[in-house]
């Protein structure tokens, strides 16, 4: 069986400080970056540590893996020239010729296995059977897995898996990430601000960025004020009520990529009233989808049918049972299921179908509840919008009873369909459902192991149509990323999972 892919501290840290005095004069105070300094606005924290939210420095483009992911949303070589699948349960990695670390030690197998199994043994890889990392020589790597894992190239590529050199620990202790990318790390203020200077040895192609400098800037207007102000050069997770505006300054562009996430419905299977999967289904009859999307997203972002949009990925079916919004429908599902219109709403046996519905203020969560609620009413269910902390909700779904709560998860941010594993799976899922269905499972169990795409595909395909009919979910929108550069930014082209922002391909001239 083979499955094969190609490519066509402290004393240790000289070159990385001789890099950072380069370019010293680019990285003054927070408002003088100078000429040579690119400045980015997102709302996201930035962590020096991959395993601990590290994600900006994959972005940013300091960390890299053995395995990256392309425009289309799929593995391909990064650290690793090649791959291959030599049984059911090892893998064999070759290393890619010429790369050297920040502080200009070659990348070699004993460092990438060190990496390799700090990243296996972390909490963020439980759930990847990983069992043992080994050299296979100066220049591979063989990675067995305790049980048949076709996913295993997709979950390499993964932030948590960056490949660090010995150089970034002290006494096991993370002092600064030493990797390959096209940036060297700078410095790092938690909460305010992550920078990064070029990295002038990188084995592909030079950055024309001299540094990077990512602002930490939460609040949504703010991050386009500091765009139109000329203070960053890309602002990040625009709302979608920018665009327009945006679009009509000649001095901005504007980019609006539809990302694999989804705004989505999560119901508890367990307990009345989404025990009963008409019950569920009415609630995927009732909410109008469009309305959703054209009122509270400006008609930037598109409604969602399953998990996977069709747009992004074959992965997903173009065949499932369209965004249909119909009450007719949603109130002949409730009165089956017993729930009796009484009072300008609902009841069975003298107990009133009411519900609580959970959100956080996130990607305009709120708002979409306060939409969601409207739409159920109109078929006699009572909503309660409870707009929580992140953590307190998922504190509450965790551990106690609910009804419903609404949230945003981003489904390929590996690039793999296994993601729907940690979607539905009865014992491996994440989401706080409590679905359990037999058929499902043995199509998420088998899809792992098998070998060919084709056949993975027809499993996951199936999942994806009996999940949307059981509804333990109710998929509501896709979601577009609203991305604003300015006008001098050439080179910019957004990726399909945000694993990097393609800094090393960036020009920008100020006009």
């Amino acid at each position: 069986m083979t499955d094969k892919h190609t490519t066509t501290r402290r004393t240790a840290l000289t070159t990385i400080g001789a890099a950072a005095a380069s370019v010293a004069g680019c990285l003054g105070n927070d408002t003088d970056d100078g000429d040579g300094t690119f400045r980015i606005g997102s709302p996201w924290n930035a962590n020096r540590d991959p395993l601990d939210g590290g994600h900006t420095l994959r972005r940013v483009g300091i960390t890299e893996a053995l395995v990256g992911v392309d425009d289309t949303a799929e593995p391909v070589p990064e650290l690793a020239a090649e791959w291959q699948r030599i049984d059911e349960l090892s893998w064999r990695f070759t290393l890619r010729d010429g790369v050297r670390f920040h502080d200009g030690e070659p990348l070699e197998a004993g460092a990438v296995v060190d990496s390799l199994r700090r990243t296996a043994e972390s909490n963020a890889f439980a759930s990847v059977p990983i069992g043992t990392v080994e050299p296979d020589g100066e220049s591979a790597l063989r990675v067995t897995t305790r049980e048949p894992f076709s996913p295993l190239p997709a979950h390499l590529s993964r932030n948590e898996a960056a490949v660090l050199a010995p150089a970034s620990f002290e006494g096991g202790e993370l002092l600064e990430p030493v990797s390959t990318g096209p940036f060297v790390f700078e410095s790092l203020r938690p909460g305010s601000e992550l920078r990064a200077v070029r990295n002038d040895d990188y084995y592909g192609p030079t950055p024309a960025i001299e540094a990077v400098r990512y602002e930490v800037v939460e609040d949504d207007q703010t991050r386009r004020i500091k765009l139109e102000s000329g203070e960053l050069e890309m602002a990040r997770i625009l709302p979608n009520g920018t665009v327009d505006p945006l679009e009509s300054d000649p001095d901005i562009d504007v980019y609006t990529p539809e990302i694999p996430r989804i705004r989505f419905l999560t119901f508890d299977t367990e307990s009345a009233p989404f025990a009963d999967p008409r019950a569920r289904r009415a609630v995927a009859y009732a909410v109008d989808r469009a309305a959703i999307t054209d009122s509270i997203l400006e008609g930037v972002d598109d409604p969602a049918v399953g998990p996977l949009s069709p747009e992004l990925t074959d992965w997903a079916p173009d065949d499932l049972e369209g965004d249909t919004h119909d009450t007719e429908r949603a109130a002949a599902l409730l009165e089956a299921a017993g729930w009796v219109e009484s009072d300008g709403g609902r009841s069975r046996n003298g107990d009133r179908l009411a519900v609580e519905l959970l959100t956080f203020d996130a990607r305009q969560l709120p708002l979409i509840a306060e939409v969601i609620q409207d739409q159920l009413g109109a078929v006699g269910i009572d909503v309660d919008v409870r707009v929580v902390e992140y953590g307190s909700m998922l504190d509450r779904v965790e551990n106690d009873a609910f009804d419903a709560y609404l949230t945003s998860w981003g489904t390929l941010w590996y690039p793999d369909p296994d993601r729907l594993t940690e979607m539905f799976h009865s014992e491996a899922a994440s989401l706080h459902h409590g679905y359990e269905n037999d058929e499902v499972d043995a199509l998420l169990e088998a899809a792992r192991a098998i070998g060919d795409r084709t056949e993975r595909r027809e499993r996951y395909h199936d999942v994806q149509s009996k999940v949307v009919e059981d509804a333990p979910i109710v998929a509501l929108t896709n979601y577009t990323n609203v991305i604003a550069t300015a006008a001098g930014v050439e080179g910019y082209t957004p990726h399909p999972t945000e694993v990097k922002y393609g800094l090393e391909n960036v020009e920008y001239s100020p006009e």
